[in-house]
């Protein structure tokens, strides 16, 4: 039960993060000037897509 209310905070909480995300891109030209190989929001959205599979995983115990 705990384990379903924590995956949907973090699945809205990483919705809250995108666009967050979207300015560090914009001020980092994608990561570039970080030297990071994926861009912020990519890695925004896949901890989103991770969190919402499991929210809606039906093996959940």
């Amino acid at each position: 039960m705990f384990n379903l209310l924590e995956s949907t905070i973090k699945a809205a909480a990483g919705a809250v993060s995108i666009p967050v995300s979207l300015a560090a891109d914009f001020v980092t030209m994608g990561g570039a000037l970080t030297e990071k190989d994926r861009p912020y929001t990519a890695d925004a959205c896949a901890d989103l897509v991770k969190n919402v599979k499991n929210v809606t995983d039906p093996d959940r115990k």
